[in-house]
C-alpha cells in the first residue's frame, strides 16, 4: 500500500506543471531510497531474520536494527511527506495532511527532545527489562514491540534527516549533536549484552541456535552486532549531515556572489542614463549640513 501510494503521488507530481517539485521530490534517487526502505521492512518482518528470531538472538538483533537504523532513514530520504504535499492527491489532500502535521500530538511527538527520549527509552526498556523475554513468549507483544521500534525510529530520524517538513526543524549543528547524543546509548547496550557472563533472556537458553553455537555465544554475537551497527550507522549519518551542511553553505555563498551589487558597473561620478532625471544633488539625497554641537 505504501509503495502504491508513493508511486501514484510521484506520477501525479511528474505529470503536473510543478517541474521544480518534480525534480526535487519525484526523482529516481528519492524513489530508490523509499523502495529500499520498504524492502528493509519486508526483510525484517517477513524474511530470514524473522524466521530465525525465535532461535537466535543475533538474528533477532538484525531484525530490530533493520527496523530502527536502516528502514526509517531510507524511507525518510524518499521524502514521502514532501511528495504528498506537492502532489496533493485526492485520496490525501494537502489541507488534511497539513492539519495533521500541525496538530498538537504531532508537534509534541515530533519535537527532537521527545523523539530522542522515546527512542532511547524504548531501546533501553526493551533490552534491559523482562519485556524482551515476554515479547518472545507472546506473539502479539512481539508484533507490538516491532511497531514501537519502527514508529519511535521514524520519529527519531525525522528531524535528523531533515528532508521532509517537520513541526520543529533542527539546524545542521543541532542535527550533528542530536545524532552524537544517541550514539553512546546503542554502544553501551551492545557492549553490555556482548560482555554479559550469563544468558540475559531465558527464552533463548531453552531455544539454542540450530548451527551449534551456545546461547551465550550467540548473545555475544548479538551484542557485537548492536554495538557495531549503532556506531557505524551514526557516524556515516553524521558525515552525510556535515556534507549537506557544506553544500548548503556553498549554495548560499554562490547566491550571494551572484546577486548584483547596486550601482555596480557605473563609473564614479558618472551622470544618469539618457532619459533619467539627475537625482545626485536633490535635497532628498544631498548631504545634510553639519549639526551644531551640544557642547558650548
Amino acid at each position: 500500500m505504501a509503495a502504491l501510494g508513493y508511486a501514484a503521488a510521484r506520477q501525479r507530481l511528474r505529470s503536473s506543471p510543478d517541474t521544480a517539485g518534480a525534480r526535487s521530490f519525484a526523482g529516481r534517487g528519492r524513489m530508490i531510497c523509499f523502495g529500499a526502505g520498504l524492502l528493509a521492512v519486508v526483510v525484517a518482518v517477513d524474511g530470514p531474520p524473522d524466521v530465525l528470531s525465535g532461535v537466535s538472538l543475533s538474528a533477532h538483533m538484525v531484525q530490530h536494527l533493520l527496523l530502527q537504523l536502516v528502514a526509517p532513514p531510507l524511507l525518510l530520504l524518499g521524502a514521502p511527506l514532501s511528495l504528498l504535499l506537492r502532489a496533493d492527491p485526492p485520496w490525501l489532500p494537502r489541507r488534511a495532511l497539513v492539519r495533521v502535521l500541525r496538530s498538537r500530538p504531532v508537534r509534541v511527538l515530533a519535537h527532537p527532545l521527545t523523539a530522542l527520549a522515546l527512542f532511547t527509552f524504548v531501546l533501553i526498556a526493551s533490552h534491559l527489562t523482562p519485556l524482551y523475554n515476554l515479547a518472545l513468549e507472546h506473539q502479539w507483544l512481539h508484533e507490538l514491540e516491532h511497531v514501537t521500534f519502527f514508529v519511535t525510529a521514524l520519529l527519531f530520524w525525522w528531524p535528523a534527516i531533515g528532508v521532509d517538513p517537520a513541526p520543529h526543524r533542527l539546524s545542521y549543528p543541532g542535527r550533528l549533536l542530536y545524532l552524537l547524543v544517541d550514539m553512546p546509548v546503542m554502544a553501551y547496550l551492545g557492549l553490555a549484552i556482548a560482555s554479559s557472563s550469563r544468558v540475559l533472556y531465558p527464552y533463548y537458553a531453552a531455544h539454542p541456535p540450530p548451527w551449534g553455537a551456545s546461547p551465550l555465544q550467540d548473545q555475544g554475537v548479538a551484542g557485537t552486532i548492536m554495538w557495531i551497527a549503532g556506531t557505524f550507522t551514526m557516524i556515516p549519518a553524521m558525515a552525510v549531515v556535515f556534507l549537506r551542511w557544506l553544500d548548503d553553505d556553498g549554495r548560499k555563498q554562490a547566491r550571494r556572489e551572484a546577486r548584483p551589487v547596486p550601482g555596480a558597473g557605473q563609473a564614479p561620478g558618472a551622470g544618469p542614463a539618457d532619459g533619467e532625471p539627475d537625482r545626485r544633488h536633490t535635497p532628498a539625497t544631498a548631504p545634510a549640513p553639519p549639526s551644531r554641537s551640544a557642547v558650548p
